[in-house]
């Protein structure tokens, strides 16, 4: 930079130079002459180098505008280089047909290489082959197979999976693969897009390819953008320049996608953004379709065929393109080398007993595809109701005495509302609330208040979001006679035990208030063990209960004492656990609470070995057992069941013929029920609360997890398990399409039900 400026006076001073060495060779007339026509038009030079300078100027922003700003970075990046045909983004997916893994939690590392075959051909022929003419065992139908299971949706096509492109208006190919797949830059370009969304494409990135051949006419030049969503890991950056068959980053399920797979996609020059989607949300509502019909019914196909087209295809007519020819006598579909057989009959018509699509109750799940929408066309909703706030306020109040509430946003969630999304604030029994919903502005620190009042005694609960909080209006509060200890009876060496402090009245029964003066003092009356706190103040009881945890190393059973003067409470003796329920789950697993109470039920058993494998996965009959037990459905006799891949006989029949007539579950369009198939959470939310006597409403404004969008048919049962906080899970995803383990089945059931039995709203430990 120091040398670019000095350039000019370098220049300035030659110039000098020639014209002191010039002067005496002008005649003096001559020069006179020069300098006053230079004096008498110099404000006509001005003028005009002004002029010269605007329109320059104009130009270059225009351009820079048009170019996604590359007139600069181009002087300071590598140009991308000359178009030299292209590759497919994916070498190698796994052989579906002979892999037993579960895509939707297998990384790609973890496929045996033997598993592993080129991306099969993406033939519309093949794939529209009947599913049900298709029989396992023949090699040839396995390749068929295969090509169906890699390609669930194709190009401007829809999700009936029927594999007819212009049948929908899906912009793309979806390319099915375990997460962590190698993804290559199908051609030389520069990436002029990298985004980590959590919605929509999710992660994704956009490569723009310029001079390269039309797909219709190759010495026509154009340029196309190739795009690459929900992406898992991303390896460059806007601005740099790649090379055909560069790994440019690995595939995921971010955004809405319920299972892996590269939502692989080709926009023309002319689209008004990349990557492009043919209609906005506004358009399908008028339409008077959901996002799936929208897709199903060609919404916007007239867009896609303008502003896209079909990625596939074109890699496949450039893959041996050399100097503006292309090889038309090729095979420019990718060889597939799990084709080996020279079995070239047809179909017998043997009935299919699986199926190319991963198992998901009535829709499968391969992707939930609620995409990017232009920027201003989408009504953006936010569904405050799953927001979870921190609620604080007095527990027990008199009638006609207001109660004042605070709810804190401590995950600052109120950052994605916009200025006109209101949180509301529900009321459910006695009173009433001074303020039901607040916008952003409301928000002072993250928190709101609000009171609530009640002119007669009763109970009411608060909702703030997905939040609770409940009062007791009394006309009375009873004054504490007693303290109660409550604990389940047993405890663990060394590990944590939570103990209740219960204060109650002259009748026994527990009292919402506590009014004595001074502390209450916690210790061992018999045995060993430290307590946290060894004092309770007025503040550590909520609705009369203070919790206290108790650790202890010693074996000898313990007697717990609670006192504040004359009121007093001895717990009934506690036992050391002789061993566990289960040898792996300790008290320290997240589970435990939840799998001691169904064993004890009889809900649920461990193994012969003394386990109970909390991790390991649950089937479709194994998890329908578990859920009749827990809710009391008694599974009447048994009967000849509709399917092709069930036994009349077997263990689960009467269990399945009862949910079958009660409308709990179905089978699959194929007629098969897959009693053995890992059941995803999908299907097994939608079993969950149908077991439980729970139908939810399927009007949602807003996707009940980032990875769930709001049209697919398990929604409703997402929203509910999101409203209710039946599961925990990581970065607000459900990851639907994974196997519910043990642990899960155990919680969900626990949490359902201990929401029932104490009539809540929302389960909180």
């Amino acid at each position: 930079m120091q040398e670019a400026k000095q350039m000019p006076k370098r220049k300035i001073e030659f110039r000098r130079h020639q014209i002191s060495r010039r002067k005496k060779a002008v005649k003096p007339g001559f020069l006179r002459i020069i300098k006053h026509w230079i004096h008498e038009y110099d404000h006509i030079f001005r003028h005009a180098a002004l002029i010269l300078f605007i329109i320059l100027a104009t130009v270059s922003v225009y351009y820079y505008q048009q170019t996604g700003g590359y007139l600069f970075k181009a002087s300071v990046l590598e140009a991308p280089a000359p178009f030299t045909g292209t590759v497919y983004p994916v070498d190698k997916v796994p052989d579906w047909t002979h892999w037993n893994g579960d895509n939707n939690t297998t990384k790609y590392t973890s496929v045996s290489s033997n598993l592993l075959v080129a991306l099969p051909s993406y033939d519309l022929q093949q794939m529209q082959f009947p599913n049900e003419n298709l029989v396992w065992g023949n090699s040839t139908h396995d390749v068929i197979r295969n090509a169906k299971i890699t390609y669930p949706v194709v190009y401007l096509g829809n999700y009936q999976l029927d594999h007819e492109e212009y049948a929908g208006s899906h912009p793309a190919v979806d390319i099915k693969m375990p997460i962590g797949t190698p993804i290559k830059s199908i051609a030389n370009g520069r990436v002029v897009k990298t985004s980590m969304q959590a919605s929509g494409f999710g992660h994704h990135i956009v490569i723009e390819h310029r001079n390269v051949p039309d797909i219709d006419n190759p010495e026509r030049k154009v340029t196309l953008y190739s795009a690459y969503n929900h992406m898992d890991e991303i390896y460059v950056s806007e601005g740099e320049a790649v090379t055909k068959g560069q790994l440019i980053g690995t595939s995921g399920d971010t955004g809405t996608a319920t299972t892996p797979h590269l939502h692989f996609q080709i926009d023309r020059d002319n689209a008004p953004w990349h990557p492009y989607w043919p209609f906005s949300s506004a358009e399908s509502q008028a339409a008077g379709l959901s996002f799936f019909e929208a897709v199903n019914a060609g919404l916007g196909l007239s867009n896609g065929r303008t502003y896209t087209i079909n990625p596939m295809l074109y890699v496949s007519k450039y893959l041996n393109y050399a100097g503006g020819n292309v090889d038309s006598g090729a095979d420019n579909t990718p060889d597939n080398s799990n084709d080996n057989s020279s079995d070239s009959s047809q179909p017998d018509g043997q009935k299919d007993t699986e199926t190319s699509t991963p198992d998901v109750t009535e829709t499968p799940v391969i992707e939930t595809p609620v995409e990017t929408i232009p920027p201003g066309s989408e009504d953006s909703k936010i569904d405050t109701g799953l927001f979870a706030f921190n609620i604080i306020g007095e527990s027990v109040s008199m009638p006609n005495t207001g109660v004042t509430i605070t709810a804190t946003d401590k995950q600052n969630q109120i950052s994605q509302m916009s200025d006109t999304d209101e949180v509301r604030v529900d009321l459910v029994g006695v009173g009433r609330i001074s303020k039901k919903s607040f916008r952003k502005v409301d928000f002072k620190n993250g928190s709101i208040q609000f009171i609530v009042n009640s002119s007669e005694a009763g109970s009411a609960t608060v909702m703030v979001g997905k939040s609770a909080h409940k009062i007791d209006f009394v006309n009375q509060v009873q004054p504490v006679s007693a303290l109660r200890i409550d604990s389940d009876g047993n405890y663990q060496k060394g590990q944590i035990e939570t103990i209740k402090v219960v204060a109650v009245d002259a009748e026994g029964n527990a009292t919402p208030a506590v009014n004595f003066a001074g502390s209450v003092s916690v210790q061992a009356k018999q045995g060993e063990a430290t307590f946290t706190p060894d004092r309770l103040a007025v503040n550590n009881f909520k609705n009369g209960v203070a919790e206290v945890r108790m650790m202890t190393l010693s074996e000898r059973p313990v007697v717990v004492r609670a006192q504040n003067g004359a009121i007093v409470g001895e717990s009934d003796t506690i036992y050391v656990e002789a061993e566990r329920q289960f040898s792996d789950v300790s008290k320290a697993h997240p589970n435990y609470e939840a799998i001691k109470y169904l064993q004890a039920q009889g809900i649920i058993s461990g193994y012969s070995d003394g386990t109970f494998k909390p991790g390991n996965t649950v089937n479709r009959v194994e998890a329908l057992k578990m859920l009749m037990l827990a809710f009391n459905v008694e599974a009447g006799p048994g009967g000849k069941l509709p399917f092709s891949d069930t036994d009349d006989g077997a263990w689960y029949a009467a269990t399945l013929a009862t949910a079958l007539g009660k409308g709990i579950v179905k089978g699959y369009d194929d007629g098969s029920f897959r009693p053995s198939n890992t059941v995803n959470k999908a299907e097994y939310l939608k079993i969950l609360f149908l077991t439980g006597g729970i139908k939810p409403e399927d009007n949602l404004v807003a996707n009940p997890y980032s990875d769930v969008p709001k049209d697919a048919w398990y929604a409703p049962f997402a929203y509910l398990t999101n409203k209710m906080n039946l599961l925990d899970v990581s970065n607000d995803r459900l990851s639907a399409g994974n196997g519910m383990t043990r642990g899960d089945v155990a919680e969900t059931i626990y949490r359902l039900k201990y929401i029932q039995d104490h009539n809540l709203v929302t389960y909180s430990k």
